[in-house]
């Protein structure tokens, strides 16, 4: 459940009154995610989401909305920030900020196809060409210095539940892998600019097949942009598991699929294509993503957030599984980007 700050409708009406929406026609909270609280309304001018932050920072959501309406104005479909009677599309609830946008289609999928992900990879690469216009800047709160952190934290951690003896071990080598990746990427660095670092299918929607928005983006920064399409590769391009369930051994054997990920990555290079210096490290950032994501998981669950319960897509085995398949399978990383 990810409702943290409960609305009556009277206190609704009250927020809503700074803008012009007409009558509230209905309202439910949304339990999807895990950190704000949303709301999804309909009103006689149309459907919409309320959006109230429960830990973010003015200066943070400024170049959150910033970005999105940005994004919007160039065509993409991103949720529109709507601006209130004073032109702010940022407002308040009771000390929180709190944000309304218009509601876009679809509806999010959980095993995507071969054309899903082409559809992702050329979004993506868009993002990233768009993105080189938009001036404001955020550094990466989630980079390699916040996973080195948090990585050496939970090896040190003597009291922690979330990891036994063996992934300590696996950490342990991850982290000094990344520190010698990111020493070889200093005296070349790769291509930079904004990036989603999010982009996992329930970030999206579709509608009759077609891509018809990209949500949440709430851990949007600058930052790699062959970073940002290994997250989303990671994402999206998993092997499917026929009967849609998930023990220990299918996370062990489940993997890239081969024409999910190429066809993801041949399609965002068709706007943006890869410069040599990126294909020679993309074996690298699998892991970075792989890793980033790992902690963050291993995060939530050591922390036992009891409003945001952990579902299969958010279980921390799920990337620290495919993190040691891209350990062991460096050859056929290497082949998704050269692939013609």
């Amino acid at each position: 459940m990810s409702v943290y700050t409960s609305l009556s409708l009277s206190q609704l009406t009250q927020l809503l009154n700074q803008y012009e929406l007409g009558e509230i026609i209905s309202y439910e909270g949304i339990s999807d995610g895990i950190e704000n609280t949303n709301y999804q309304l309909k009103s006689t001018s149309g459907d919409y989401i309320l959006t109230i932050f429960e830990q973010y920072k003015v200066k943070d959501l400024t170049y959150f909305l910033n970005l999105m309406a940005f994004l919007r104005s160039h065509g993409m479909n991103v949720p529109r920030p709507i601006p209130n009677s004073k032109q702010q599309i940022l407002t308040q609830w009771q000390s929180k900020p709190a944000a309304l946008f218009n509601k876009l289609p679809g509806q999010s999928i959980l095993h995507p196809s071969i054309n899903h992900c082409q559809q992702i990879g050329t979004a993506l690469a868009q993002l990233h060409t768009i993105g080189q216009k938009f001036s404001s800047y955020r550094h990466n709160d989630w980079g390699y210095h916040w996973a080195k952190k948090t990585g050496k934290n939970l090896i040190d951690d003597s009291n922690t539940s979330v990891l036994n003896k063996g992934d300590k071990q696996l950490l342990s080598e991850e982290l000094l892998f990344q520190q010698q990746l990111q020493d070889n990427i200093a005296s070349k660095p790769l291509p930079q600019g904004i990036i989603h670092a999010d982009l996992f299918c329930d970030n999206t929607l579709f509608e009759k097949g077609q891509l018809s928005g990209i949500l949440d983006f709430y851990t949007a920064c600058n930052g790699s942009l062959l970073y940002d399409l290994a997250i989303t590769v990671n994402a999206w391009c998993l092997e499917e598991v026929p009967d849609k369930t998930t023990t220990e051994s299918t996370l062990e054997s489940r993997y890239l699929d081969f024409n999910k990920a190429t066809a993801m990555i041949q399609a965002y290079e068709r706007v943006r294509p890869l410069n040599d210096h990126e294909q020679q490290h993309w074996p690298g950032l699998l892991r970075s993503a792989g890793l980033r994501f790992w902690l963050s998981r291993l995060m939530y669950r050591q922390s036992r957030l009891e409003e945001a319960e952990l579902t299969l897509d958010k279980d921390p085995d799920v990337l620290k599984c495919l993190l040691l398949k891209h350990r062991k399978n460096v050859s056929f990383c290497q082949s998704l980007c050269l692939t013609p």
